[in-house]
This record gives structure tokens, sequence and C-alpha cells, in this order.
């Protein structure tokens, strides 16, 4: 088995799609910033906690295994074993590693730590899809929203699961976490009594400081003062089922993750970045566009380039596409919403692979301090159309959010390949990041007839994933190192059956 570790000791091998598949041996340089532990562990000494893959879960290669340890002796060293066989070492107390050629099937995952007193371990069963059944997708929809963490809309997923008699499988809030607000003041979690918060800062200097190196305690000292709020206490605010029904209902019904990220430490503009290219290449503001857009090849592109189908549809004015220069070439491509009702009747003409803008100038995006209600209303009215119409049966529709808004986030950032070589562009007195880290956890629904009914996964992704669940199925060439890395979503559909055929009844 060939690997890549994050401190560049082996390397990952990966395929390359174009027509035919070329192997190449590449080389990436790791994080240089360091967010410690690589997840929360286990509060036992010696024991080794496996941040991901989740167990049991089902995953494509290259397989992304991350484990650290608690030991109150220094830890000498850390082996990973695949079915009994070693694949990697490392002297460091935990291990980042991406494994490569691993057959498709059942697996056993088994991190092992050496200690003076001997060795201690974690085993857990995995399945690395051989992607059977994909072409049961024909279509693939995305919608990203505005300005969410998980904890901020989805914390109390668990408890309503239970509600309706499912298990709390959801790392959602602990409402006995504290924070300190700028008076030094302690702040619980507490459910928020306006459904238009004012907006907090969610740059990349005010996620480095809210991430604090791992500690995920300085989101109430960072920018976002307000006459309203001074001491910022609504970045501890959290909605729930009376305020997100439709939601809460629809991730229930259907499947979610609460180990889904933002791929960047930043806002809108750099996760937006790599939700069309796969890379911000290097940008970490929101920075103009040279005339003609920006020249770096997107989804879009690479899409034209495999002959796929592709439509973009827009709500109002707010269309981040024409700041590429994609935008030049397949302007025509673009669509008002009103056409989707209609498009969604003839499945045979439908798109391929759609995107859908969110609705900013219209305030249905959900971005703080627009009315997330009004915004999640819209969101049904546009998913309801499709599962109600003859497209449903071959369709996945993902609904995500472009970042964490700045609101209180319990979980450390993943770790995850750089797209690139470019560097931050960082300015004097910038935080010093880098691009081999996600941002926050983000919501997240993914809905299908084909989906596995009532899913939590816990297996770490960003949005580049769905990057390479288009690639996958529409057999399209990856655009950066870190789409070409990602998972590609198998873990969340079950094409034996079509559960969801006949769509549940959902909450308004």
């Amino acid at each position: 088995m060939v690997c890549w570790s994050r401190s560049g000791s082996l390397f990952l091998t990966r395929a390359i799609w174009v027509v035919t598949v070329v192997m190449l041996t590449v080389s990436l340089a790791a994080g240089t910033i360091k967010i410690t532990p690589p997840c929360a562990l286990n509060s036992t000494n010696r024991t080794v906690t496996i941040c991901t893959p989740g167990s049991s879960a089902t995953v494509s290669v290259p397989v992304h295994i991350v484990a650290g340890t608690r030991d109150s002796s220094p830890v000498t060293s850390i082996q990973v074993l695949v079915d009994g066989n070693q694949i990697y070492q490392t002297n460091a107390s935990f291990v980042d590693v991406y494994v490569n050629s691993i057959a498709a099937g059942a697996h056993s995952v088994v991190v092992n730590a050496h200690d003076s007193a001997g060795t201690f371990s974690k085993t857990i069963p995995i399945t690395v899809s051989a992607n059977a059944g994909l072409n049961n997708i024909r279509h693939i929809i995305y919608f990203v929203q505005e300005n969410h963490s998980f904890d901020n809309y989805f914390g109390m997923l668990g408890p309503y699961r239970v509600s309706k008699g499912f298990s709390n499988n959801v790392d959602g809030l602990n409402l006995n976490a504290t924070l300190n607000n700028t008076q030094g003041q302690p702040v619980h979690p507490y459910h928020l009594q306006t459904v238009c918060m004012e907006a907090l800062s969610p740059t990349w200097n005010s996620s480095y400081h809210d991430v604090n190196g791992g500690k995920m305690d300085k989101f109430l000292n960072g920018a976002g003062s307000t006459k309203i709020d001074p001491t910022t206490t609504r970045a501890m605010g959290y909605y729930d089922q009376r305020d997100l029904p439709y939601y809460y209902d629809l991730a229930t019904q259907f499947a979610t993750s609460d180990r889904f990220f933002s791929p960047v430490l930043s806002n809108t503009n750099p996760n937006r970045m790599y939700l069309f290219a796969g890379t911000s290449f290097g940008h970490i503001r929101p920075d103009r566009p040279p005339a003609g857009g920006w020249t770096q090849a997107t989804i879009f592109d690479h899409l034209d380039q495999a002959g796929v189908s592709w439509r973009y549809y827009y709500q109002d004015n707010g269309i981040y596409l024409p700041q590429w220069s994609t935008y030049q070439r397949d302007a025509s491509k673009l669509q008002p919403i009103a056409n989707w009702y209609n498009d969604i009747k003839n499945e045979p003409s439908l798109p391929s692979v759609i995107f859908i803008e969110r609705a900013g100038p219209s305030k249905l995006d959900e971005h703080p301090p627009y009315n997330i209600q009004i915004g999640a209303a819209n969101t049904a009215k546009i998913l309801n159309a499709l599962l109600s119409s003859q497209s449903w049966s071959s369709s996945v529709f993902i609904l995500t959010y472009d970042e964490g808004g700045g609101s209180y986030e319990h979980v450390i950032p993943a770790t995850a390949i750089p797209p690139d070589s470019i560097p931050p562009m960082l300015q004097t007195g910038d935080a010093q990041g880098d691009f081999g880290h996600d941002g926050f956890r983000v919501p997240l629904i993914v809905v299908s007839p084909w989906v596995k009914p009532h899913l939590v996964s816990h297996t770490w992704r960003d949005y580049t994933s769905i990057l390479r669940l288009i690639e996958t199925r529409f057999n399209v060439q990856p655009l950066t190192a870190r789409d070409a890395a990602a998972d590609n979503m198998m873990e969340f559909f079950d094409f034996t059956k079509a559960s969801w055929l006949t769509p549940p009844v959902l909450l308004p």
C-alpha cells in the first residue's frame, strides 16, 4: 500500500482521471500550522482515538486516516495496520496519513501506539467503495447557503432525533460548555430568541483567533461587538427544531454528517473559490477579480471538457460566476430560478450537474442578519418541487453552507491536503495559517431516494467532496490535489434499494 503522511516522510500515489488513468506520484506540502489535538481525544489514559474515518464508514480511495493518543507517558511510536499489514509508522503521538492502494471491500484498520508500558490500540471496520450503482444518480444538484456553523444550526439535532425514535449519534452542542465573553463573564450555549441574529466576523484572522490553536475558546473575544450585543455573546447562540423544523426533519429523514467542514478557515469568497475551483489559489480575502474574471479552471470548465451537461440557476443579481472567466464562455448556461420548476418536469432534458446560486440581495441566503425562516422556506420551495417531480428518482440534492459565520463551533477543524503549492496571501499582522486545514463544521443534508435513511456520517469531508462526487460519477478530471483526495460521499448512498422513491412527508 502506498500512502502519504503530512510529515512528508511518505508519498501519496493518486490517480488522475483524464481519458485513461495516469498514475502520478506527488509530494504535497503539509500544513505548517499546528492545531492540536487533531480531534477530541478519549479522556481515558493510554487510549487511541481514530478521528477519521468513522467506525463502519464507507470511504473512497485515498483513505484519510487520522488518530491521536491520550497517554500520561510519552508515546514513542504509532503504527497503522490494514487487515493486519503495517502500512505506516511514525514516532509522533498522532498519525495523519492517506492510504491509496487499498482494494474495494471490507477492511479492518488498527492504530497501535507504544509507550514504556507496552502497546495500546484502537480498531475500526471500514468499507472501501467500488462506486457500484452510482449511475442511478443522473443529476447532482447542489445549493450552498451562507454563514452558519453546525453547532449554530444543528447542535440540537441529536435530541430531535431521539424525539423521533432514532439514536442520538450526533456530535452536537454541550449545553454546559463555557466560554468567557469580552468582559470575562462566562457564557453557555443558549437558544437564540431571534431569527435575525446580527452578523459576526468569520474572516481569516477572526477564525484563527477563534480556533486558538485547537482550544476552540475565543469565539466571544473576536470581532463582532455591536450596540445590541457589545460582548459578542450571540456567538454562543443556537437554533433548534422550533426555529428550523423543515431542516431538522429533512436531516433526520434523509442523511447528514457531523464532520462536514468548509474548505478554508476564512469567510465566504475564499470558501466559494474552493466550491468552484478546488482552491482559493492563495486568496484569504474577498479580493477583486481581474478584468474578465479569475482564469483558474472551475468545475464547470472541467464538465465542458468532459462533455457533461450543466446548468447554473440564479435567483437574483447576486451571481458569483461572472467573477470567473468561465462566464465569458458559458453565460448561456445561467438560467433564472423560475426555469427550474419547469425543467425538473422533463427528466431526460435535465442537465447532469446543477448549481443553484444563493439569493443574497433578496435576503434569502440565511446570512445574518437576514431572517433564517424566510430563507429556509425558500429552500423548501426549491427542494419540494424536485421531490414531487419526475426528476426525483434519479437525483441527489445537496444542501450545505459556505462557512461558519463566526458562531461557536466546538469541533476542531479537520486537516486536509493543500490544493496546490500556493501559500496564503498574508499581509502584515495576519494570522499565520495554511491551506492544510479545513474551516469550521457546517450543516449538510444529502437528499435523494438513494440515500441511507436517517444516516449521520462521522467521516471528515469538506465540500470539495461534492466536486469529487461529480468527478467520480461523470468521469471528470479533478481540479486540484484537494478534490482529488477528497472522499466521494458514497457513504451516503445505498444503491441496492431506493428507500425514498416516495419521499417522506416533511414538516413545513
